[in-house]
């Protein structure tokens, strides 16, 4: 179930470049008036349930970029903006893949800055964001999540307390358990094979010490003769 009420007016503009390895956009946005939403619904066995109000008038700046190979990257992002008006958000999900919430107000006058950066690697992935905010304004949020979905694992925690001037902090960690598995297989590969090296050469290993050992053990036996032989010639035993 959806519904919706747009009575805004907005546009943007914005370029960008790049190749097979990392690109680049920039883009100029506008809007102002009021917006009202409202979702609920099942998405497999999960239930989701949320609702926003905007009535604003803001501008925003926003630079992205991104760059990977061979499942190795980063990307980045910075949101430039001045906003002035009332929002609300409330978003929950639930079910077989963990929970999730989110929650924010904010009111008055404001302009700021956002960033947000993400590192991926093959087994993992992390993303941080950061904000600040002055004006004349209120504003309050906080999220949190433990989710599990196609053999991905995710935690994060979000919050935000601003009041004249705010700062943001979000933190998400997700780890894909499927990759750990193939990385694993490949170890136990590795490992089963070094086992059978060492078992195969262990006999020869030992032989090898037994016989060193041996020769050791004698030449200490006639050196100590030797030095007998000579304390008796000394003392004229």
């Amino acid at each position: 179930m959806e519904a919706s009420y747009d009575g805004s007016i907005s546009g943007s503009a914005g370029m960008s470049t790049g190749n097979d390895n990392a690109n680049a956009s920039l883009e100029v946005s506008a809007k102002t008036g009021t917006v009202v939403s409202v979702q609920a619904g099942l998405d497999g066995n999960n239930v989701y349930v949320g609702g926003s109000y905007s009535d604003t008038t803001e501008a925003h700046l926003t630079v992205t970029g991104e760059a990977g190979y061979a499942g190795v990257g980063g990307s980045g992002s910075v949101d430039t903006y001045v906003k002035s008006g009332t929002e609300a958000e409330l978003n929950i999900t639930a079910g077989q893949n963990g929970i999730a919430a989110e929650a924010g107000a904010s009111i008055g006058n404001a302009a700021g800055v956002d960033a947000k950066g993400t590192i991926n690697l093959r087994e993992a992935s992390v993303t941080a964001g950061a904000g600040v905010s002055i004006g004349e304004h209120f504003e309050a949020g906080a999220g949190g999540e433990a989710t599990f979905k196609d053999g991905k694992a995710t935690v994060g925690v979000s919050g935000e307390l601003a009041a004249i001037v705010g700062v943001d902090v979000d933190v998400s960690v997700t780890v894909d358990t499927m990759q750990i598995q193939k990385d694993a297989v490949v170890v136990a590969s590795t490992t089963t094979h070094a086992a059978d090296v060492v078992v195969k050469e262990a006999p020869k290993a030992i032989n090898t010490a037994v016989h060193e050992t041996a020769k050791v053990g004698n030449t200490i036996a006639n050196e100590s003769k030797k030095a007998a032989k000579k304390a008796k010639k000394f003392f004229h035993l």
